[in-house]
Parts: structure tokens; sequence; C-alpha cells
């Protein structure tokens, strides 16, 4: 629930406008809301700022989604695809723009980044 902002911060007004996804992902990270110390907001932004690096490291190809989830494939080589995995008959089968890369053996993979936001689709 959103409260009345009519004397609200900016800050305070930056944060209800926020999705309710993302706040609450926010206090899962943080704590609830209550007052700050300085230390503490650091902390919290130092927090999430570690987990977004976490999310963008390249990771054994053994942990790769195989449901159809694009990623980012990168193969011993160190050549880089967008791809996705999937298991076929007990066969872990990776595909890069339309062609079945399998045999070429990735062995490292992270997410897609996030598209830009703003500007022309």
């Amino acid at each position: 629930m959103i409260p009345d902002l009519t004397n609200a911060s900016p800050e305070t007004r930056e944060w209800y406008a926020l999705s309710e996804d993302i706040r609450t992902a926010a206090v899962e990270l943080a704590g609830p809301l209550r007052p700050m110390t300085h230390i503490e907001t650091l902390l919290a932004i130092g927090r999430a700022i570690a987990g977004e690096r976490e999310r963008d490291r390249w990771q054994p190809i053994e942990t790769a989604p195989r449901d159809g989830t694009r990623i980012l494939l990168r193969l011993s080589n160190g050549e880089v695809f967008s791809g996705w995995g999937t298991k076929e008959a007990g066969f872990q089968k990776f595909h890069a723009d339309g062609t079945d890369i399998g045999w070429l053996n990735p062995r490292h993979w992270q997410p897609l980044p996030s598209p830009p936001s703003g500007g022309d689709e």
C-alpha cells in the first residue's frame, strides 16, 4: 500500500515510484524500512551492487538452464553466442541463433543483460 505522499521527501516519493516487486526485493536485501545510519545505507547499496555483479559472472555450463531460456554461451575458444539449452533424450544441446551448437561444447554461461531502457525500439 502506498501512503499519502503529499508532504513526502523526494527520496520517499522515488521509493514509492519503484514497482512493488523492486521494493520487496530491496527490503529482502536490506531489511524492513526504518531510519538507517549512513553505514547501513552504504552497506545496503553495496550488497545490491555485489548481487548484480555475481549475477553477471560466467558460470559453469553444468549450471545453465536447459528449459529454453535465452542465455549467453562461451565456448572454450572464447567465442560468445546468444543461445539456449535443452535436454533431448538425456543429451544436453545448446543452440545459438537457431543453429544447434551442442557439439561445440560451451564451457560457461551467464544470463542475458537487461535491454537498454528508453530510446527507440
